[in-house]
């Protein structure tokens, strides 16, 4: 009992920081942190199948920064950018790849002017300019966590000064954003204008993938104008910590305080294909989320940790819906059939 009382005063300090939107809307990279990084990401997706995703990671000068920048164009296929896209820039910028913030908390400007290829190896220059604009407000995690849960999985661990080390990669500043991408994207001469579905999330603080173990993140919109992301992580030293939100057509929000484990939705398939998460709201709310991976772009992050980010159909309460069906496992560990 003592564990947990001084793990829930542990969790209410860092779980308790709200800050303005201007303030999360920067880049932060605090090199007094063990393992620095400021990490943000965008995902569009549409019926047709055309999808899109890019991140950028800002790790310090120690660390090798961390970008993804791919693509699927229906009747095309699939693109990417596999080589540096240059050295760090003052804001959210590599190289020709950056991302402006055109409107605080609603608004971001994608663009790049530089080389991809096919997935044959085959090189083309690719023009991006993509707006993505928020239907609602961002959603800061520190309001979703669930005190006592998190409180509970750090009382159940034997507390050692390795383990409080690490602990600080649970104490990130993570939110998320959910809305519509529309802009160009082109191949030499060809230009494919887009308009997607999309979603956000931009996180700061320590972060190092050699301490996760597995992970699922599914995040995406309705038919009928519902918006959530549901996420679970199990680290080396943690156990399985979730968090999540549901946002309504109304931009009322529900926080996710349960899901289907990463045991049960594995079951069959360590990568699942398709599959069925249960999902419990902080208001007593329940909904069936059905997802389908239809390809993915598959990522190695520092050497270990495997990311596949796939193309995704829901069924949201039996409702359509497209997003982003992301697995992560660290190699060492779990082998992917």
């Amino acid at each position: 009992m003592l564990k947990f009382f001084i793990a829930r005063q542990m969790v209410r300090r860092t779980k308790n920081r709200l800050f303005p939107v201007e303030y999360l809307e920067q880049k932060h990279v605090d090199l007094n942190q063990p393992y620095p990084n400021d990490s943000s990401y965008f995902y569009g997706g549409d019926k047709t199948g055309n999808a899109f995703i890019a991140r950028m990671a800002f790790r310090g000068e120690k660390r090798q920064h961390e970008w993804w920048f791919d693509f699927f164009i229906k009747g095309r296929g699939f693109f990417g950018l596999k080589t540096d896209p240059g050295p760090d820039g003052e804001g959210f910028q590599m190289g020709n790849l950056k991302w402006e913030n055109t409107v605080v908390g609603k608004e971001w400007r994608i663009t790049y002017d530089g080389p991809v290829t096919d997935a044959k190896g085959k090189s083309y220059h690719c023009k991006t300019d993509l707006l993505f604009t928020g239907e609602h407000e961002i959603y800061d995690f520190a309001r979703s966590s669930d005190q006592k849960m998190i409180a509970r999985a750090i009382a159940s661990e034997k507390w050692t000064r390795k383990f409080f080390f690490l602990m600080k990669d649970t104490h990130q500043t993570h939110y998320e954003q959910t809305g519509m991408f529309k802009g160009t994207i082109s191949l030499d001469d060809q230009v494919y204008p887009l308009e997607m579905m999309a979603s956000r999330d931009h996180s700061f603080g320590s972060r190092t993938w050699l301490s996760w173990d597995r992970h699922y993140w599914i995040t995406g919109v309705s038919d009928k104008g519902m918006h959530w992301t549901v996420t679970t992580i199990k680290w080396d030293f943690l156990g399985r910590l979730t968090a999540g939100f549901i946002t309504h057509p109304d931009g009322h929000t529900d926080a996710i305080i349960e899901c289907t484990d990463l045991e049960t939705i594995s079951r069959e398939k360590l990568l699942p294909d398709h599959g069925f998460i249960d999902i419990i709201c902080r208001s007593g709310a329940k909904h069936k989320v059905e997802f389908r991976r239809n390809g993915h772009f598959p990522y190695m992050m520092d050497g270990k940790y495997q990311m596949f980010e796939a193309i995704g159909t829901y069924k949201f309460d039996g409702v359509d819906g497209l997003g982003m069906v992301e697995f992560g496992f660290h190699a060492d560990k779990h082998k992917i059939d």
